[in-house]
């Protein structure tokens, strides 16, 4: 077992990639999986479907890598060029291979066709390349082994369902053989919402170096930040150890009263809200205005939150705030729909009605119209009614109209979660 993970550069290669028709998704998922199994990749390239620009990238990429994976280019048709390109680059010609023909044949057979004679042109592979068979699709993988001046390359066919077995086959079998000296990963994450990424940054920033044997990672999107902890080693209970060691500074430095998540795996706020609720053996209802539903949403994408959820209003004019939670109508012309006594009664009004534990309400303006100089866009209220009263908070959320709603959502929940465990839900990291 070694420390140093092989270098991987990955080309994706189809002019859909670089016309922009289609994102490359390939080189995300292969970075994903290789990661996980102690490979570093050090580049992504796209080529369109032309062979100097192909060969091209090859030679860019084998220099500074110790393989090169490429996907897509294996199909029939005249514009799939990665096997003579690749022929090209290793000075290998292409032969057929009998098994791999006899299985695109018989693939054909089992659809009641005959197999069209474009398709034979797949079973061809470098000479001295390593056949994957492809038992998903037609095309057929294959690994040219490393030689002098030159990194081994593993070529996949385009579909994910096709390479990703095919891959998981090779991790087992030639890729192993090739690269047997890996070391082991363990990823831990630890999530913080509505918290900017500039604050936490100021508060770790000297924990990214010198972190033996760690690699530490902020990860920002609406309203959630993940730290990713990333141990690279030997051994897994050396990895283990140091991920334990990072993960309490991290924690220390920031306040474990911030984190809502932490673990192996990735998780959502709505998630691990749910999760608490059920713990806690706790209900909630939803009162949501501005948010259209986005809440309730969240929620009950979760699996078991039925056990949770009690009822959900999206209450987005008056007459149903009157109607359907009980907002007095003093109250609306008095204040307006966006400020902290409507939201209040919203709040207070679904608890009621649902008999639920707690219940969050939400109620602001999104925009892009709508704002005045006392309430411009991106002001939005909130509330949470418990058992033991009722919070409201006013927040000033940037961006456009479904960055205001995505953010408010993400706020509603934590303020839930704050008020399910008692923390001070005005709290900040400083």
């Amino acid at each position: 077992m070694t420390d140093t993970p092989p270098r991987v550069r990955l080309i994706s290669t189809g002019s859909e990639i670089t016309q922009g028709m289609y994102a490359d998704s390939n080189a995300q998922r292969l970075s994903v999986i290789l990661f996980d199994k102690g490979f570093r990749v050090v580049g992504h390239a796209a080529a369109p479907d032309d062979f100097d620009t192909i060969l091209a990238a090859i030679e860019d990429a084998a220099p500074r890598a110790d393989l090169v994976i490429m996907t897509g280019g294996l199909g029939p048709t005249e514009d799939d060029l990665n096997r003579d390109v690749i022929s090209r680059w290793c000075n290998q010609p292409l032969v057929e291979n009998r098994e791999a023909e006899a299985m695109i044949r018989e693939r054909f057979r089992k659809r009641g066709r005959e197999m069209p004679p474009d398709n034979a042109r797949q079973a061809f592979i470098p000479r001295e390349a390593t056949i994957l068979l492809n038992h998903w699709g037609t095309a057929p993988g294959f690994l040219v082994p490393a030689a002098e001046h030159r990194p081994a390359l593993l070529a996949l066919p385009g579909p994910s369902s096709e390479w990703m077995p095919m891959l998981a086959e090779s991790l087992g079998g030639p890729l192993h053989a090739a690269f047997p000296h890996r070391p082991r990963r363990s990823i831990y994450s630890m999530h913080l919402a509505m918290v900017p990424e500039s604050t936490i940054n100021g508060r770790i920033r000297d924990l990214f170096a010198n972190q033996p044997g760690c690699e530490l990672t902020i990860l920002a999107s609406r309203g959630h930040i993940r730290l990713r902890i990333a141990a690279t080693g030997p051994r897994d209970d050396e990895n283990q150890a140091n991920t334990r060691r990072l993960r309490d500074l991290l924690a220390t430095r920031l306040g474990e009263p911030f984190l809502f998540a932490e673990g192996p795996g990735d998780q959502t706020l709505a998630a691990a809200l749910v999760a608490l609720f059920r713990q806690h053996q706790k209900t909630l209802a939803t009162a949501e205005s501005c948010t259209g539903g986005w809440i309730a949403k969240e929620l009950t994408d979760v699996a078991g939150s039925s056990q949770v959820i009690k009822s959900g209003w999206v209450t987005y004019s008056n007459d149903a705030k009157i109607r359907d939670l009980t907002v007095s109508p003093a109250i609306l012309g008095a204040h307006g729909a966006v400020s902290e006594p409507v939201v209040r009664a919203m709040a207070e009004g679904a608890r009621a009605k649902s008999g639920a534990d707690y219940a969050v309400a939400v109620s602001g303006i999104a925009g892009p119209d709508g704002g005045s100089y006392d309430k411009p866009v991106g002001t939005v209220w909130f509330a949470v009614a418990s058992p033991s009263g009722t919070f409201a908070a006013r927040r000033l959320l940037g961006g456009d109209r479904e960055s205001v709603r995505s953010f408010a959502t993400i706020q509603a929940l934590e303020f839930l979660r704050r008020a399910l465990l008692n923390i001070d839900p005005q709290a900040t990291i400083t």
